[in-house]
């Protein structure tokens, strides 16, 4: 389970009144940049080399507050994918030249993930220009208020 399940499923953000036609206009303006921001986030990968699904990885194992880089399963975990699908996708990824699998010193089973240069030198490029857009739809992603 992810941290932010747990806080989405403790959090309350509605009331027991019926919503009204601002939130209803809020809520499908937030909607919308969401979907627009991932298609735009989807063409951005594209035009860097990689998929979507090949970006999120790359994010993931950079993202991650795993000492040594993060594991298969973990990958698996943030990405919300099966095992074995984050398995194919990591071994694409290392062909690409773009993450390296570490053995780790402590404990010999444990293989972790971590970015090869090429890797982070396309992410860096794929960040800053996603932390543009963002700063750009920021007003229309931040949530409808109860």
């Amino acid at each position: 389970m992810h941290d932010t399940d747990k806080q989405y499923r403790d959090t309350t953000y509605y009331s027991e009144s019926v919503p009204t036609d601002q939130q209803y206009q809020r809520l499908l303006a937030f909607r919308t940049a969401l979907r627009r921001f991932d298609q735009w986030s989807r063409t951005a990968a594209e035009e860097h080399g990689l998929t979507h699904t090949q970006h999120q990885l790359l994010l993931a194992i950079r993202g991650s507050r795993t000492a040594g880089g993060p594991t298969i399963g973990e990958i698996a975990e943030a990405l919300i994918i099966r095992h074995h699908t984050a398995t194919e996708l990591v071994d694409r990824a290392q062909r690409l030249g773009l993450v390296d699998r570490i053995r780790n010193a402590d404990d010999g089973r444990r293989v972790q993930l971590r970015l090869s240069a090429d890797g982070r030198q396309v992410l860096d490029a794929l960040t800053a220009v996603h932390l543009e857009e963002l700063h750009r739809l920021g007003p229309w992603l931040d949530p409808p208020t109860p």
